[in-house]
């Protein structure tokens, strides 16, 4: 789709519906609204963040309140003991199973043209969610690195089947997210050791698949340099953060697409500077509008309207 309309018009943007993501049905039913009312060019499948580790145990709070994220009640893993407790998965069952079902259900409905991606985290973001939060990660990795190598390992190797159960089910791909690749979560070093081979380990299948590959790299400082040449298709990051490259360069050392622009905050306060920076934008041959990371909930329908409106205007 991107190869055969490189000058097109690309925009996707995406948010949490934290009231309307408990179950399959919920989840099912926001995304369709959402893209029956915007109609945006890939679909990015956003289910509550906590789905990656409930089918290990996490509990998580889920509330009516639309703009409130639910919060973890109890963890998995407390101390070097529990890893144990982590073992491989039925990616058919469970809380991943209805991603599965979603996925169907999304596809039916939208037929076979529509990109549709799901989110999947990185391994080091789905295993700190096991844990109080990402300090007890970087604790236990520093602490007895030979475990978390090993919880590492399991959690690709779910995780690799579920993305393959995924395009399965009818995914065009997989929106591959991290927010450790940066240099204010792991050294260099560290993240080439406790990431980057297990994120190679699932994007390497996926490309054997040929599935969409949309790798987000989240925050400042980002490791990006590193990651050109994974395999990948759009890369998804925040453009105006401290320590993260210009699009323009990324795009020319990369020669992939690169997806972002939108800083999620100011499309609520500030819309007119949001404009002034697409307008710098449309005039790359290889970019997605998305937002840096995702819209927040309490965005109002109107400034996504307008932008959409402004956006087809530029030149």
């Amino acid at each position: 789709m991107l190869k055969k309309q490189p000058n097109k018009r690309w925009m996707s943007l995406w948010r949490h519906f934290y009231d309307r993501e408990k179950t399959a049905e919920q989840l099912t039913e926001s995304m369709i609204q959402w893209q029956a009312k915007w109609n945006w060019d890939l679909l990015k499948l956003n289910p509550a963040a906590c789905y990656h580790v409930l089918d290990w145990g996490a509990e998580y709070h889920f509330y009516d309140d639309p703009l409130k994220e639910p919060t973890l009640v109890q963890p998995v893993i407390n101390n070097v003991d529990d890893f144990q407790r982590i073992g491989h998965l039925d990616v058919n069952q469970g809380t991943l199973g209805d991603q599965l079902k979603v996925i169907r259900k999304l596809r039916a409905h939208f037929g076979p043209d529509l990109p549709i991606v799901e989110t999947v985290f990185s391994p080091p973001e789905i295993a700190h969610r096991l844990m109080t939060g990402r300090e007890a990660f970087t604790d236990f990795m520093h602490r007895d690195p030979e475990r978390v190598h090993g919880l590492l390992k399991i959690i690709a190797d779910v995780f690799e089947q579920f993305c393959l159960a995924c395009l399965d089910a009818g995914a065009s791909g997989i929106f591959f997210a991290t927010k450790w690749a940066n240099s204010d979560s792991m050294t260099r070093e560290e993240y080439q050791r406790f990431e980057r081979p297990y994120d190679l380990q699932i994007l390497n299948r996926l490309e054997a698949r040929k599935a969409l590959i949309v790798l987000h790299v989240c925050g400042p400082n980002t490791y990006l340099g590193d990651m050109l040449d994974d395999p990948s298709d759009l890369i998804s990051y925040d453009f105006f953060v401290k320590g993260n490259p210009d699009p323009s360069e990324l795009l020319a050392s990369s020669g992939k697409f690169v997806m972002g622009g939108i800083d999620p905050q100011r499309l609520k306060t500030n819309l007119d500077s949001v404009v002034a920076d697409c307008k710098r934008f449309v005039k790359f041959d290889r970019w997605m509008a998305g937002p840096s990371c995702v819209v927040l909930p309490d965005t109002p329908d109107s400034a996504v309207q307008e932008l959409k409106n402004r956006l087809w205007s530029l030149h």
